[in-house]
């Protein structure tokens, strides 16, 4: 009838337009999506980033000094003109630790219409002032994401240079997700490339209480370089509530009265931890004067034998054989008090200093420092454990680390092995022996068994 086809005629109309409709909005709403994708709008705010334990022994490091030819640098230094800088610059080989790099990230831009982030500081998680920070963008010369550091060549040739002068990159990919790709294999540059290489990299926001460990609550935090952060219960800190409050006073598992004594926050900053943090974890510190023997594995002066208990295989060099200290003040090796007492500033230093031990990352570093270095004169806003020479074996000057912990994530150093640092610096390369030995030199263990720790928590008398 007429009527009914009127009715199908109308009703093809409003299925065309609910269809159309339908259409539009999903095209909007996809270039909507295309247009804030590269903003980072639907990924992270900030980042977490974790690198392993691996070196470069020979990076290239750009320094402060200007130049114009070779010799105006000191030894062992080149002038050299980057691609990241209008005027030519002194160079020098270092150690490049990357967990010194580890740490939070923050957008910071769009390159390569991809989230571009840059690296904070390793107290509070804010820009630095003065430090050059790392980045990690996405290359589009290798369609990869790649880790990068302004101030660090893969080489003083710009023609072998790596692309985008990475030191970490993703494998080939189209993707905007960061995180996502943590869970793929990288490639890293220690002079050559090093495949299947794991990095691990989370949101640092977080979405519900879960994400905080149920030991925190997750709150809107605009303003803060984080949309949204975890406010931890009392006794929990870290960036997910996922530590326990360290104690207050550690003590060495060789002389229990040889204490250290966690770094105090005399202002707070405005939160509720009460301590120092760098990289996370607090600072612990100590007063003293001559060779610190409680925090050593040789015996203190006058013990008859004075031997490293350690055991080598029977061909090893005697380059390597375990040794023995003659004399209190004399060491027939090339260890760190050999060196540094060539220094009359290290011998006045010996008299009285401070004894540091902070997280640089993924070990903690035991260091001899200035005396006059308390709570008070710490520059933990710009302090990063690679741009201020923590370790980096070139020479007595920027070295004053004298034990290392393993590698570890704990919070804190209490039960965590140690071990003294040997054979390590490459101011005795060129002598009549090889010191072609690991990146940190010969690790000698400060306690017989592996587990059992260095340091361990005082438990305060009642």
């Amino acid at each position: 009838s007429h009527g009914a086809r009127r009715i199908r005629k109308w009703s093809k109309r409003v299925i065309r337009f609910v269809y159309f409709s339908v259409m539009f909005v999903m095209c909007a709403g996809l270039s909507v999506i295309t247009h804030n994708q590269p903003t980072g709008e639907y990924g992270c705010t900030s980042i977490v980033v974790q690198f392993g334990d691996e070196v470069w022994e020979d990076a290239w490091v750009t320094l402060d000094s200007q130049c114009s030819v070779d010799s105006d640098c000191n030894a062992n230094q080149k002038c050299f003109q980057g691609n990241s800088h209008e005027n030519p610059f002194c160079h020098e080989k270092r150690l490049l630790i990357f967990s010194h790099f580890n740490g939070l990230y923050t957008f910071n831009g769009i390159e390569a219409e991809r989230p571009k982030y840059v690296e904070m500081n390793k107290e509070k998680g804010d820009p630095y002032k003065s430090t050059t920070p790392a980045g990690i963008k996405y290359c589009e010369e290798i369609k990869s994401w790649v880790f990068f550091h302004r101030n660090i060549q893969t080489s003083l040739d710009s023609k072998a240079s790596n692309e985008c002068q990475w030191l970490l990159r993703s494998e080939e990919t189209e993707d905007f997700d960061l995180v996502e790709l943590s869970t793929g294999f990288w490639r890293l540059w220690d002079g050559k490339i090093v495949d299947d290489y794991r990095i691990d990299i989370d949101c640092a926001e977080c979405s519900t209480d879960s994400d905080c460990n149920y030991m925190g609550t997750c709150v809107d935090e605009p303003g803060d370089g984080l949309d949204s952060k975890c406010e931890c219960f009392d006794g929990r800190f870290g960036i997910f509530c996922q530590f326990e409050y360290p104690c207050d006073v550690i003590r060495s598992e060789k002389d229990p009265n040889t204490t250290l004594n966690i770094v105090k926050d005399l202002d707070q900053d405005g939160d509720s931890i009460t301590f120092i943090a760098v990289y996370g974890r607090p600072i612990y510190s100590a007063k003293m004067q001559g060779k610190p023997y409680s925090l050593m594995r040789n015996g203190y002066p006058g013990q008859e034998e004075q031997y490293f208990a350690v055991e080598y295989p029977v061909n090893a060099s005697a380059a390597v054989a375990p040794h023995k200290h003659n004399e209190p003040d004399q060491y027939d090796d090339d260890d760190f008090f050999e060196i540094n007492n060539q220094s009359v500033a290290f011998q006045q230093l010996m008299k009285n200093y401070t004894f540091l031990l902070r997280y640089t990352g993924s070990r903690w570093y035991g260091q001899i420092n200035d005396p006059n270095l308390s709570s008070n004169s710490f520059k933990e806003e710009e302090y990063h454990a690679f741009w201020m020479n923590s370790f980096s074996g070139t020479g007595q000057e920027d070295n004053s680390t004298l034990i290392i912990s393993e590698a570890t994530t704990m919070a804190h150093p209490a039960g965590v092995d140690f071990f003294e640092m040997r054979r390590r610096n490459k101011v005795f390369e060129g002598g009549v022996f090889d010191y072609d030995y690991s990146q940190y030199g010969v690790l000698i263990p400060l306690v017989a068994h592996a587990g059992a720790g260095f340091f361990h928590c005082n438990i305060p008398s009642e």
